[in-house]
């Protein structure tokens, strides 16, 4: 009788922690993950397709991320986070990531600048979305 206990309770474990380690699926489709180099292009994705941005922080020359450009009811902003230096060497600020969602067909531009001061704007990434 203990043993059966005992099978039991491995069998919930294992269903348990294989449960739980499952991850949402957005439906296989593959994260697009882009950095400046990405930039002036076109991208092409599916709905409920994820868009990942990556670029380094330009806080080393003064300057800060403005606010994001795009169209809300085509992409979703997921989140926004900046993300340590790996090598804390003076002048590396580490780099930021954004986050988007794929809402509803359409098309979108995407782009981020940062600013210092009034009159000194960059941008940092530009590009055009296209959701089918």
């Amino acid at each position: 009788m203990k043993k059966n206990y005992t099978i039991a309770l491995f069998l919930f474990i294992a269903v348990f922690f294989a449960v739980a380690s499952c991850k949402k699926d957005n439906g296989n489709k593959p994260v697009i993950q882009l950095t400046s180099v990405d930039s002036n292009k076109t991208f092409t994705v599916t709905q409920g397709q994820t868009i990942k941005i990556t670029l380094n922080n330009p806080g080393d020359g003064g300057y800060a991320f403005d606010s994001w450009q795009y169209n809300g009811s085509i992409l979703k902003l997921d989140s926004h986070i900046h993300l340590l230096p790996v090598d804390p060497s003076p002048g590396n600020d580490g780099a930021d990531e954004w986050q988007f969602t794929a809402l509803q067909s359409g098309s979108s531009t995407l782009k981020i600048t940062a600013s210092r001061g009034s009159a000194d704007t960059i941008v940092m990434f530009s590009g055009f979305v296209k959701v089918n």
